[in-house]
């Protein structure tokens, strides 16, 4: 039987560096597909050359999973999108597809504009990471997710029920009589198993207890407000913050710690390779997220049994159910958040239950269920005239 062919279609592979968690479910979902069934190729739109991006191209070549695209930054995101473009085209041309992937809003644009126009007419396919579209750029929005897209694209995959929703409820795709799919992103099982080395890590602060936050270093995270949340905690108790990411965002966190007058509690210890090794030495897992998709190392945390505190955003909402399996608090409102992980850090019994329940609970969203969605998907969509 002829295998599949499937182009994935991501903004980066710099994964943990300049890209996050939709560019690192693609890549676990080109190389959790069955290669006796599909071929995958990642196409990654931009070129970093960080370490990250190195790592990652290391782990896919020796996986035999192709990756293409990486253009270089020009300095002009026309002229960039016009050379990402014209290198799908080339790719579509080499590698014929039967089905594109997009994981990235820009790499939506692309998506269809093959699918119309290529001969080869490859199915277009997306999946929907957030639910802010084009960062609240509302014509943008108004443009392509609400009109052009419902109209172009074969089908849409929701990564949570509010995104699922939201897009169900678009007024040409009801008149299109179009719904989406809803798949979970996932985790890989064996981290539920995961055996971490329980001696001190290079790097890690010896001070505790302490806090964690992973993300990369944007608006989009809320760090200032978790900065603001830590000055309150440490009025009552002392607390250090590891900050594990890196981003744009880092020098201006910097100097906010220096002035609430909290540098010393405050560790920024960059992109790290072990997050899973490092997450079993912190007291609690906190995500101060404007808003979400479905927040991967979340899941992680929930799956190593670390507590967690997160804002209440979409993604995040789906995933912990307050006072049960963690603690919700309103976003961009410090004085909630430092109350809430002193709720943590003063009943530990308390933290300690929570953490278990969340373990179980995590365990239905995992990378091997979310590729058996994706394999029925691709193959109904196939099945299509």
């Amino acid at each position: 039987m002829e295998r599949l062919k499937i182009m994935l279609v991501v903004a980066g592979i710099a994964i943990g560096d300049q890209n996050g968690g939709a560019e690192y479910f693609a890549v676990q979902l080109a190389r959790q597909l069955d290669k006796s069934q599909f071929e995958p190729l990642v196409f990654a739109m931009w070129q970093y050359g960080s370490p990250a991006e190195r790592h990652w191209l290391t782990i896919l070549n020796e996986e035999r999973v192709p990756v293409a695209g990486l253009t270089p930054s020009r300095g002009s995101i026309f002229r960039e999108l016009q050379d990402i473009y014209a290198r799908m085209w080339s790719t579509t041309n080499a590698f014929t597809p039967v089905i594109i992937n997009s994981h990235s809003q820009r790499g939506d644009i692309p998506n269809i504009l093959l699918h119309m126009f290529h001969p080869s007419r490859p199915h277009s396919l997306r999946t929907i990471h957030i639910d802010q579209p084009w960062l609240n750029r509302l014509y943008l929005d108004l443009i392509f997710d609400k009109v052009v897209f419902p109209f172009c694209f074969d089908g849409e995959i929701a990564i949570s029920e509010i995104v699922h929703q939201k897009l169900d409820r678009r007024l040409f795709a009801r008149i299109l009589r179009k719904k989406s799919m809803l798949c979970y992103n996932g985790i890989s099982a064996e981290i539920f198993e995961y055996q971490c080395s329980k001696e001190s890590l290079p790097g890690l602060p010896e001070q505790r207890p302490c806090i964690g936050v992973v993300g990369r270093l944007t608006k989009q995270k809320g760090h200032s407000d978790l900065l603001d949340a830590v000055k309150l905690i440490l009025q009552r108790q002392p607390v250090h913050l590891w900050v594990i990411g890196s981003g744009p965002l880092e020098a201006e966190l910097r100097q906010q710690a220096i002035r609430l007058g909290i540098k010393d509690y405050i560790h920024f210890l960059g992109p790290r390779g072990d997050v899973l090794d490092i997450l079993p030495h912190l007291n609690m897992m906190v995500s101060s997220s404007l808003w979400e998709g479905l927040p991967t190392v979340l899941l992680e945390a929930m799956a190593l049994g670390v507590p967690v505190v997160a804002t209440d955003v979409s993604g995040s909402r789906e995933l912990i159910r307050n006072g049960v399996t963690g603690l919700l608090v309103p976003s961009r409102s410090p004085n909630h958040l430092a109350e809430a992980v002193l709720e943590m850090l003063n009943h530990p019994n308390q933290a300690h239950e929570m953490a278990q329940a969340a373990h179980q609970h995590a365990k239905i969203y995992t990378i091997q269920n979310a590729v058996q969605k994706y394999v029925q998907i691709y193959k109904q969509l196939c099945r299509r005239q």
